[in-house]
């Protein structure tokens, strides 16, 4: 089985191939990482998307067409990167009759850290809260909280009829950062006295005051190696669970997790769009 997937959440992208037994069940050790890329974009993924789907496939040798399974982050993240990037992956998926998957952009941000830490509570016994967080801008925070054993068992939540695979006590919201505090806060109060906090992800750099109203003697540093976006290995293995637990989907029933309305549909709603051809006006 072949497996192309991407995420577009943010300015840095991330494209990764995998390869496996199709008669494979379990057991990551059976997955080949045939190549990854990370696309860092000034603009927008529209420039570099398809040139970096294209270069993958090159340098790991196949064809589109040999492409089993699409997988694609749904986030939350930038409207224009999510629209690009899932529009991209529903039309190739759509015109191949190929399936695709959905993965949680802040899910896939946070494997690596809930992994590690996930092996470091096996050995100390102690919860660590961990906070997988980018800029939302106007002020807010995507931001996706939990325990970190927790956390390192989500892949995408359900949504209308597609079934998702996430461990409860996990949330995937938008919050003020002065909300994400006091957030925080009551995980590490439900967690116990022993209990640790971490962050990941270009939103620890933003609102640094708030921040600092954590408990620093409580934070555990995470090892420089974790990147603060999206990696694609780790995409890739998002996707990968979602394919052993049967979470392919028909292309056009996947859709961007935006977690908020648009400026467009804001301005929309507020009658503060001029006129034109799709709004009455001949």
């Amino acid at each position: 089985m072949r497996l192309l997937a991407w995420d577009t959440s943010s300015k840095t992208g991330a494209l990764v191939a995998l390869e496996w037994d199709p008669g494979l069940k379990s057991g990551w050790e059976g997955v080949r990482l045939i190549g990854e890329w990370t696309l860092n974009v000034d603009l927008t993924h529209s420039e570099r998307l398809l040139w970096g789907i294209h270069q993958l496939l090159e340098s790991a040798r196949w064809r589109i067409g040999d492409v089993d399974i699409f997988g694609v982050g749904v986030g939350p993240g930038s409207f224009t990167g999510l629209r690009i990037g899932v529009t991209t992956a529903r039309t190739l998926a759509r015109t191949l009759k190929k399936p695709l998957i959905r993965i949680s952009s802040l899910a896939a941000l946070a494997r690596p850290a809930a992994l590690w830490l996930s092996a470091q509570a096996t050995k100390s016994k102690e919860r660590t809260v961990l906070v997988a967080t980018t800029d939302a801008c106007k002020g807010e925070l995507f931001s996706l909280l939990g325990n970190a054993k927790s956390m390192a068992d989500c892949v995408s939540m359900a949504e209308g009829d597609s079934a998702g695979l996430w461990k409860r006590g996990v949330d995937e919201r938008v919050l003020a950062p002065d909300d994400l505090m006091k957030a925080v806060k009551r995980k590490l109060v439900e967690a116990g006295v022993k209990s640790q906090w971490a962050v990941i992800g270009e939103g620890r750099r933003r609102y640094p005051d708030f921040w600092a109203r954590l408990p620093k003697a409580r934070q555990l540093r995470l090892p420089d190696c974790f990147s603060d976006h999206v990696q694609g290995r780790y995409l890739g293995l998002l996707a990968w669970e979602a394919v052993q637990a049967g979470l392919m989907a028909e292309p056009l029933t996947v859709h961007p997790r935006y977690l908020r309305v648009s400026d467009a549909e804001i301005k929309l709603k507020a009658g503060l769009l001029p006129a034109g051809p799709t709004r009455g006006e001949v």
